[in-house]
This record gives structure tokens, C-alpha cells and sequence, in this order.
């Protein structure tokens, strides 16, 4: 097997409640992830509030998680069974490399 990346992007008035899904799934708890804030643009955009569209970009957070595929497989599954149409986007690649120095 080897290692996939799972980078979500989550509305910002999410971001707790998906970390505390995230840290109450085992495999990812013992993983690890990064959570941090970034800025959204484009055409369709889903702006959260007036001042987004003031500003021309929504601030979502994205979290990163590097881990075996099924892994990440059962973390969606979890996380869709709560956040299913809450606006949560994600995307798995492969994980080229991935090491510690």
C-alpha cells in the first residue's frame, strides 16, 4: 500500500466540529493532521456572508491528513455521515514521498 494525501476544505464555521470528528477517528488521531486558514477566489464561489463578497474571497480552512488509502476511505465515510450537504470539498492524490527528517 502506499500513502495518499486528503486535503479537505471546510467552511470556517466548521472547523471544530471537523477536527473533533477527525480526532475521534483512531487512525487519524494517531496520524496526525495540519489545519490552517485560507482565502477562497473564484467565479462560483460560495461567499458565507456580504462581507466575503465585499472582499471578493470567502475564508474557508484546509486540513491536510497523509495516510494509507482505506484509512482516508473510512475518515470521508465518518465525516459524510455528519457533514454530508454542509459544504466540506475535498480531494485525494498520491503521496509521491513522505518521510520525517
Amino acid at each position: 500500500m502506499s500513502a495518499m494525501v486528503l486535503t479537505l476544505l471546510v467552511p470556517v464555521t466548521l472547523k471544530e466540529e471537523v477536527i473533533a470528528a477527525m480526532l475521534a477517528h483512531e487512525p487519524t488521531a494517531r496520524t496526525g493532521f495540519t489545519a490552517r486558514e485560507v482565502e477562497g477566489y473564484g467565479r462560483d464561489v460560495d461567499y458565507d456572508s456580504i462581507v466575503e463578497q465585499v472582499r471578493g474571497h470567502t475564508l474557508s480552512v484546509e486540513i491536510i491528513v497523509t495516510a494509507e488509502a482505506a484509512e482516508l476511505r473510512a475518515l470521508l465515510d465518518a465525516l459524510g455521515d455528519e457533514l454530508a450537504g454542509r459544504g466540506v470539498r475535498w480531494r485525494i492524490v498520491a503521496a509521491t514521498a513522505a518521510g520525517a527528517l
